[in-house]
């Protein structure tokens, strides 16, 4: 049975599965710490196992019945909770502050979706989630268009105003549909073919990765990268067939080494991994939320 404490697990497990996950290129994985020099594998568990016990809190928002147009002041209460223990325990490193925002949302909406007692669908899931934060992109972007803040821009603002990007903002407010129309499909599918969880979640990443709006990697290279190279890059892995061979592993590996040696992190695509992992558990309802492959 759905119940707060469950809805945390899975959503625990969705993140420790992201970072499990490899060879993921450029980004933090068991077998190294890809473009970045600040954290580790190490830093990652650390920053989930520290999150975990307020999963359960942001579940408790939906499950207590508030409405999604009434939730954002709850769950931006218990999200800055989060940022500052996760800063505390990885020492001012920024693991996971962009799936704080993504998966409260998601971890909320189910938790509403047990309140009205109905069967949590991935689709209805985003749809409350997406309603939580409807004009969120107007409200804090659009909005710099006309006057600017008496504070520095963050990267995604710049973004926005350079590039009209609109990033994990946009996803949520659209109803996430790089996770429902590319992830989560992507994920069913290489799982029917009997590869394991590791390489079916590989391969959702790349679906992903070809499908976001990755604004991490524009701003630790360029828009140009992105538009350009980047996707270039994408398209050779999506070529590959699942189950990965050997063969197949040794490209991912040389993909992961180009995009670590030059800085590029698709820390987006990463964190709708884990979103797409916990939809995909919390409909499938598995005896054990995490299962090692």
């Amino acid at each position: 049975m759905y119940n707060s404490v469950y809805l945390a697990q899975l959503a625990t497990s969705a993140c420790i599965q992201e970072v499990m996950t490899s060879p993921k290129p450029g980004l933090v994985d068991r077998l190294g710490p890809g473009a970045h020099k600040d954290m580790d594998f190490t830093t990652f568990l650390l920053s989930a196992l520290t999150l975990a016990p307020f999963w359960q809190e942001q579940a408790n928002v939906g499950l207590s019945g508030v409405a999604p147009h009434n939730a954002l002041p709850y769950l931006r209460g218990i999200g800055k909770a989060m940022e500052s223990a996760m800063l505390k325990a990885t020492d001012g490193i920024n693991t996971h502050k962009g799936l704080i925002f993504a998966l409260s949302l998601l971890v909320y909406a189910a938790g509403y979706i047990i309140h009205l007692k109905k069967p949590i669908d991935p689709k209805l899931c985003t749809s409350f989630a997406s309603q939580v934060v409807q004009g969120c992109c107007k409200k804090e972007l659009e909005v710099l268009r006309e006057s600017l803040p008496n504070r520095p821009l963050t990267n995604g603002e710049k973004l926005f105003l350079n590039y009209g990007l609109t990033g994990i903002r946009g996803e949520a407010e659209q109803g996430f549909p790089t996770v429902i129309n590319w992830g989560l499909p992507a994920l069913r599918y290489a799982l029917s073919t009997g590869a394991s969880l590791n390489d079916s979640a590989l391969y959702a990443l790349f679906r992903i990765m070809k499908s976001c709006e990755d604004t991490n990697v524009v701003s630790r290279t360029s828009y140009y990268f992105w538009s350009n190279i980047y996707s270039k890059y994408v398209d050779k892995l999506l070529k590959l067939p699942i189950p990965f061979s050997k063969k197949d592993r040794q490209l991912i590996k040389q993909v992961d080494k180009i995009f670590s040696q030059q800085g590029v992190s698709p820390g987006g695509a990463a964190d709708l991994l884990s979103c797409t992992l916990f939809l995909y558990w919390v409909e499938s309802r598995p005896s054990l939320p995490y299962h090692p492959q």
